[in-house]
């Protein structure tokens, strides 16, 4: 086992790769009574054909991820859900752009749950009756985001920010791309994506580090895993042509979504992520509720409670977003121009401005100590191999300076996408 110390925080990780490639990741907390478990593939949305060895490609449909979550709970003649009701234990999962999790939460059975979640991920069961029953149930799931303005604002503008690229798919599918998924094709990516050394197991709460090492270890040993050679295939990423566009859409007042298109980063691991915090404290200081600039536009009524930006780094995506709700979305459009614009201005002098985020940032991040669910999920585990402890000594460290050479990356070129839902 390797323990890595994180002196200033008093805690602690103790990191062990099983002869057949699962990653397992401790966090010890003996003063809590519950224990977090969530196990990891780093298969997503953005993962759209794979090959098996020498075999031939395979296209993966739009919401397959998404579909394979859902499928692998359900069983031959039983359900996970039902038997992690029954151990006391509460879980859940999700898939996002990256990757796909399953986890549970409890303070008691902890054993059996564990061994219940390692064999419920690594035991898949699916048939054509099954599937055919989760398409009508995904395809309602997809008609509610289709119906949903905010939803639809946001896939809008990553549809004109990444045309045809798997960004620009919503992370159900359609009900025409879930309609191609079968068995087969199940089974295929489970092979391919679920293998031990694409795993991750991550373990946080009241346990013992060498008894929960000895139950995954048995667990493990009991189970005959194929291993293969995997082979992803990244989308081409086209640029896009159109630079604003309107839908119709039945909301009272419409939704503004703006997109700032970054080049490609080859960042990794801390540096990745220290970067990532530069970018979000950046966007504090130039669009944030405390601004000059924030306040006048909400005092004119161009913006109000609504209005947000977010920056992500996702693979060979890197882009800024903006969301609004206004009439006046035109006069937005020059508002956000201009601060882009004169960004240099804009930051000159704002090194106290600086220090109040970075010091709030790490409080919210300090305050999320106290959350299991928070260290386990949280970090940037599987986008860069950093955990939250990580995160946080990297705020710790991060200087004016870091956020002066982020805005430079970012903003010099800066070019602005819009998409309008109205009537």
């Amino acid at each position: 086992m390797i323990e890595k110390k994180y002196k200033r925080l008093k805690e602690k990780v103790i990191t062990e790769t099983l002869s057949n490639g699962l990653k397992v990741v401790m966090i010890p907390k003996k003063s809590y009574h519950k224990t977090f478990a969530v196990i990891t593939t780093p298969f997503g949305a953005l993962d759209q054909r794979f090959q098996i060895n020498n075999d031939k490609p395979v296209d993966i449909p739009a919401g397959t991820a998404h579909f394979l979550e859902h499928k692998l709970f359900e069983k031959e003649k039983s359900d996970a859900f039902t038997r992690f009701g029954e151990l006391g234990a509460d879980a859940n999962a999700f898939t996002n752009a990256y990757q796909t999790s399953y986890l549970f939460s409890t303070t008691q059975n902890l054993n059996l749950a564990l061994i219940h979640l390692l064999d419920f991920v690594q035991t898949p069961y699916f048939s054509e009756k099954t599937i055919a029953k989760e398409q009508g149930i995904i395809g309602q799931e997809i008609q509610m985001y289709d119906d949903d303005p905010n939803w639809s604002v946001y896939m809008g503008l990553m549809g004109l920010m990444y045309p045809s690229a798997p960004l620009s798919e919503d992370i159900a599918g359609t009900k025409e791309s879930i309609l191609k998924i079968t068995p087969a094709l199940l089974y295929n990516i489970h092979r391919a994506f679920y293998q031990s050394d694409q795993l991750t197991l991550q373990i946080v709460g009241n346990f013992d580090p060498d008894e929960m090492l000895r139950v995954v270890r048995d667990n493990q040993t009991t189970k005959t895993l194929e291993k293969v050679n995997v082979k992803t295939f990244q989308a081409p990423i086209n640029q896009p042509k159109i630079i604003q566009e309107t839908k119709k859409f039945d909301v009272s007042r419409p939704k503004i979504g703006f997109g700032m298109r970054l080049p490609t980063n080859a960042r990794t691991g801390k540096e990745a992520t220290k970067f990532v915090l530069a970018a979000d404290i950046l966007s504090d200081i130039l669009f944030g509720e405390q601004t000059d600039w924030y306040q006048n536009l909400y005092n004119k009524g161009i913006i109000d409670t609504e209005f947000e930006t977010s920056f992500d780094l996702l693979r060979n995506y890197q882009f800024m977003t903006f969301f609004a709700e206004t009439t006046e979305y035109e006069a937005l459009t020059v508002a956000i121009n201009n601060q882009l614009t004169e960004y240099k201005k804009n930051l000159d002098g704002k090194e106290l401005v600086f220090e109040s985020l970075r010091r709030a940032t790490l409080g919210e991040g300090i305050q999320r100590l106290n959350s299991l669910e928070s260290i386990a999920l949280r970090g940037d585990d599987v986008l860069f191999g950093t955990n939250l402890f990580d995160k946080i000594m990297l705020l710790q460290d991060l200087t004016y300076n870091d956020i002066l050479d982020t805005a430079e990356e970012l903003y010099k070129n800066a070019k602005l996408q819009r998409f309008v839902l109205q009537k």
